[in-house]
């Protein structure tokens, strides 16, 4: 996952790291609760420092964004996560390193950050079938993991997009509409640095992990450019085709092969 931006390998060593995330206080699955220690965890492993945030996300963003985006939260989240990267590299972090609670560091010991790039965001591959019921494989990047560092230059373009998106819509908006959908239009033109390792699973994919095995997953490892060590879990679409008790039960199938 090495990208040129004149960050020297004896920078990465040396730079200040805060991993953060957010999540409701209440009424946590035991599977989201696995997620977030496995996320505490490898921050201690990298030496970084560890923030955990619950509804006060939300108080870094605007009123009328909040009222915009009242039936979408995640779309409220993908700004106050950024909001929160901001004001956390002012404080004076080197580099902030967001992951949703629902993402899993299965293998703490391989996934690195050793990232030579100024921002970085993860790797989706999403299987689903098509229209005719064939599997197929959707290659794009996702903000369920992100990097940034002092004086990047996608951070502050970013939040005015999500500001001027969010503005200008009217009507019904798609929960990707600031994540992955725009994410990947711009990675599209401009290739943003993407961290292979940290990827996405389709209720598809995780569906195979459970069997032991399976088409999707093998279409998911044939798409997938690297070995993955962490995984986005897809909690948004939990209790669709996969109960509670099977989200658990694959995130301890992937804590114990250390590789996807």
């Amino acid at each position: 996952m090495a990208y040129s931006n004149g960050i020297k390998q004896a920078d990465h060593e040396n730079m200040k790291t805060v991993v953060y995330q957010s999540y409701r206080n209440n009424d946590v699955p035991d599977w989201i609760a696995l997620c977030l220690q496995s996320v505490k965890s490898w921050a201690g492993t990298i030496g970084a420092d560890y923030r955990f945030y619950g509804d006060e996300l939300f108080n870094r963003v605007p009123a009328w964004y909040l009222e915009k985006t009242k039936e979408r939260l995640v779309v409220a989240t993908d700004l106050g996560r950024l909001m929160l990267a901001k004001e956390l590299l002012s404080e004076g972090y080197d580099r902030v390193v967001w992951l949703d609670a629902d993402m899993l560091v299965f293998a703490p010991e391989r996934f690195e950050l050793n990232i030579d790039a100024q921002y970085a965001f993860g790797r989706e591959v999403w299987v689903q079938r098509d229209e005719k019921g064939r599997l197929r494989a959707y290659r794009k990047i996702h903000n369920a993991f992100f990097v940034f560092i002092q004086e990047n230059s996608f951070l502050d373009f970013y939040i005015h997009s999500c500001l001027s998106i969010i503005r200008r819509i009217e009507g019904q908006m798609v929960p990707q509409i600031v994540g992955p959908k725009f994410l990947t239009a711009i990675h599209n033109i401009v290739a943003c640095p993407v961290v292979e390792e940290a990827g996405m699973c389709s209720p598809f994919v995780i569906r195979d992990i459970l069997n032991g095995g399976g088409d999707a997953l093998d279409l998911f490892h044939q798409e997938s450019p690297s070995c993955v060590f962490a995984v986005n879990m897809s909690a948004s679409l939990e209790g669709v085709e996969l109960s509670a008790q099977e989200m658990e039960r694959a995130c301890q199938l992937l804590l114990a092969r250390k590789e996807l």
